[in-house]
C-alpha cells in the first residue's frame, strides 16, 4: 500500500506529464489516501482535467478539488457571449435535442436547463460546455424525461457491468429510488473501477441521475 508521500508525488508527476495542465500552479496534499489539489487554473476545463488525472493515479481514494478558475486575458470573456456560445454548443451538438435548452451565466458560471432522454445526454450537455473560454464553472439543471421500471434499470446496469468483466461488481448494489435516480453502494479498490461502475449506471436508458455512496478501500 502507497504511503501519502508516494501518493503525493505521484500525483505530482501525473499533472506534470499531461501537457494541458499547468501543473507548477497546482498545490497537491495527501492525507490518508485523501487528495487535496488547490491553486489556480486557466479555465474550468483544466479544472475537471486535474481531477480526471489525480483520481486515475493508483492508491487515491478521493479527490478534493479546490482549483480556483481564473482565465487568462486573451480568455476572458463576457458572460453575454458565454450564454451565445453555450447555447449554440447546445443547438449544434448532434447528440442533444436541437431545442429546448436554456443556459444562464452568472460572472462565468453557466447554469444549464431543459429536458434530455438520458442521463448520458445530461452529462454530454455539461460536457460540451465546459470546454468554452471563460467559462468559470457549470450548473447542471437539466432533467431527464423517462421513468423506467426498477427492473429494467438495475438490470441492464448489472448486466453492462457483467459485459465489462468488472471484478467488483458483485460487491455494488444497486438500488432505483424513484423517477429514474439510481443509488449506487458497495466498495472497490480504486477510483477508476468506481468511475466505471458510475459510467456504467449513466449510460443505462431511463437513469435520471447517479448517487455515488461507493467507497474506495
Amino acid at each position: 500500500m502507497k504511503t501519502d508521500a508516494q501518493l503525493q508525488r505521484d500525483v505530482m508527476d501525473e499533472l506534470a506529464r499531461d501537457a494541458n495542465i499547468h501543473a507548477n500552479e497546482i498545490g497537491v496534499e495527501v492525507r490518508d489516501g485523501i487528495v487535496t489539489l488547490s491553486g489556480d487554473v486557466t479555465s474550468f476545463l483544466e479544472k475537471c482535467e486535474a481531477e480526471r488525472v489525480a483520481a486515475r493515479v493508483a492508491g487515491a481514494r478521493a479527490i478534493v478539488v479546490s482549483l480556483e478558475v481564473l482565465p487568462a486575458l486573451k480568455d476572458r470573456q463576457t458572460d453575454t457571449d458565454i450564454a451565445r456560445a453555450a447555447l449554440a454548443m447546445l443547438r449544434w451538438h448532434a447528440g442533444l435535442p436541437a431545442d429546448g435548452m436554456h443556459v444562464k451565466v452568472e460572472n462565468g458560471w453557466v447554469t444549464i436547463e431543459g429536458n434530455v432522454e438520458s442521463y448520458a445526454q445530461r452529462v454530454l450537455a455539461e460536457n460540451s460546455v465546459r470546454t468554452l473560454r471563460g467559462v468559470r464553472g457549470v450548473i447542471n439543471d437539466i432533467k431527464v424525461q423517462d421513468s423506467p421500471r426498477r427492473s429494467e434499470v438495475v438490470g441492464q446496469i448489472a448486466a453492462a457491468l457483467s459485459r465489462q468483466a468488472m471484478r467488483e461488481a458483485h460487491h455494488i448494489e444497486i438500488s432505483l429510488l424513484g423517477n429514474g435516480e439510481v443509488l449506487l453502494t458497495g466498495k472497490v479498490h480504486s477510483l477508476a473501477e468506481k468511475e466505471a461502475v458510475r459510467g456504467a449506471a449513466m449510460t443505462t436508458h431511463g437513469v435520471s441521475a447517479v448517487v455515488d455512496q461507493i467507497t474506495v478501500e
